[in-house]
């Protein structure tokens, strides 16, 4: 599976989806049947990051599969999950596929920033 960097920045409190299509080094789709998907972020950046999750998602709780043959699941953020978050947090994606095989499909930074209004 190709890896890709997907950086991108939130406000404090939004709602977000991520939409993610996993393709091949020759850029086909990959057919996730079968699949599960985790994605993890935690504060610093690709760099120099702690170990410790500040957010987890995984398939059936915020991540959902909406074109297993197309390659394409979502990453759901809540508002909850960064109310109480500000600054950088290293970001990656993992997918483990029918038979067992685990790649890690994207990483990136995930920038908080404040929000005016709660």
């Amino acid at each position: 599976m190709a890896h890709q960097v997907q950086n991108f920045e939130i406000h404090a409190g939004d709602d977000l989806t991520l939409q993610v299509s996993v393709t091949d080094d020759a850029g086909q789709p990959v057919n996730l049947t079968g699949a599960q998907v985790a994605w993890q972020a935690s504060r610093g950046r690709a760099d120099r990051f702690s170990s410790t999750a500040v957010l987890a998602k995984a398939s059936g709780t915020g991540i959902t599969v909406t074109d297993a043959a197309g390659g394409v699941f979502e990453v759901d953020l809540a508002a909850a999950d960064t109310a109480g978050l500000r600054g950088a947090f290293y970001h990656e994606a993992e997918v483990t596929d029918a038979a067992g095989d685990k790649s890690t499909v994207f990483t990136g930074t995930m920038t908080v920033l404040p929000s005016l209004i709660s």
